[in-house]
This record gives structure tokens, C-alpha cells and sequence, in this order.
């Protein structure tokens, strides 16, 4: 899962919000300057990683992306989980997405000066370019997988999209039984 998915799963305490978003800009070295409560957060990113990479949904769709793109599959696929979880926030948060996003933007930016400057960096662009909200387009979805392939050099990752689009119906079903899955397992209430 990418940040959405990563934000739902934090649930409302700012400080396992903070921790859930930079989990991959801290190391196991720097991991003690941070409090318990960010802390928690961190390994709750890494433990919401190790689910979603090893679950056999995860793994089906990403079969469908390998051939193409290889280790690059599993940030793709974070992306189109995100991609569901925006198009059908409805379903899994009371909130509408744009008040979630709004609140999740308000709860970081007052935690800015805790961040590593890799992650003030994420969050200064994602909330510049509305990545969240994005995400429940394909099209924002391409966008932002483009930005990424930009930003590493690498061969363009949007047009994964296209596979996304080939066979929608098929990547839409096993996402959201995915989300259903990981959200049991993280013990997140839906909104229905």
C-alpha cells in the first residue's frame, strides 16, 4: 500500500500518523531519536510492507505486472491499491476522501519539524500536487508513477496503467478483497 493506504491504516493518533508516514525515510539507527507512540508508527509501516508484499493477492497481481516491471511490480501495485482505496473511500472511512486528505495534510503539516528532509520532501510535494486525492483516478495514478520514474531515472511507470486498464475488473475485485483483508488484519473499523 502507498501513503493512503498507509494513513488509513494509522488510525487517529498524530503520532502513529507521523511515524506510519516516514517509515521509509528512518533507519534502524536513527530509530531512537523518535518517541515510542512515532515509533509504533514506523514499525507499523513496516509491518503493513511485510503483509501487503507477502499476501497472495499481492502476489497475483503483481504477476501480472513482472514480466514488464519487474521489483518495480510492488510500487506499482502500491499505487493501484491506493488507486481503490480513493475510488471507493467511501466504504472504508466515514470521511469523505477530500476531509480525510485535508485532516491527514493538517495533522502532518503541524508535525513537519519532525521529519526527515526526505519526507518533508514527499509531503511538501504531495500535498502541492494533490496526490492523494489523485489516486482515485487512473489517470492521477499515472501521474504520479511518472513523477516517481522521473525522480529515480528510470523508464516510465505510468504506462502500467494501461495493464490496470486492460483488465480492470480483475485487479478492482482482488484489490478491494486485499484491502478487506489488511484492514481486518490491522483491526481498522469500515465505515459499512
Amino acid at each position: 500500500m502507498n501513503y493512503l493506504g498507509h494513513m488509513i491504516l494509522s488510525g487517529e493518533d498524530k503520532h502513529i500518523l507521523l511515524g506510519n508516514f516516514i517509515g521509509d525515510h528512518i533507519s534502524n539507527k536513527t530509530l531512537h531519536h523518535y518517541s515510542q507512540s512515532v515509533q509504533e508508527g514506523i514499525h507499523l509501516h513496516r509491518a503493513i510492507d511485510l503483509y501487503t508484499d507477502s499476501h497472495p493477492k499481492s502476489r497475483a497481481l503483481r504477476t501480472v505486472l513482472f514480466d514488464q516491471y519487474r521489483h518495480r511490480s510492488r510500487v506499482i501495485l502500491d499505487l493501484f491499491y491506493d488507486h481503490f482505496l480513493a475510488a471507493h473511500f467511501e466504504y472504508f472511512h466515514p470521511l469523505p476522501l477530500s476531509v480525510y486528505v485535508q485532516k491527514v495534510y493538517d495533522t502532518l503539516q503541524r508535525q513537519l519539524d519532525l521529519m526527515p528532509t526526505s519526507a518533508k520532501h514527499y509531503f511538501l510535494a504531495m500535498k502541492k500536487y494533490g496526490w492523494l486525492e489523485g489516486y482515485a483516478s487512473t489517470e492521477g495514478i499515472r501521474l504520479v508513477l511518472n513523477q516517481m520514474s522521473k525522480r529515480k531515472n528510470i523508464d516510465p511507470m505510468g504506462d502500467a496503467v494501461d495493464l490496470l486498464n486492460d483488465d480492470y475488473s480483475y485487479f478492482k475485485d482482488t484489490a478491494l478483497e486485499f484491502l478487506e483483508d489488511v484492514i481486518d488484519h490491522f483491526g481498522l473499523e469500515k465505515s459499512n
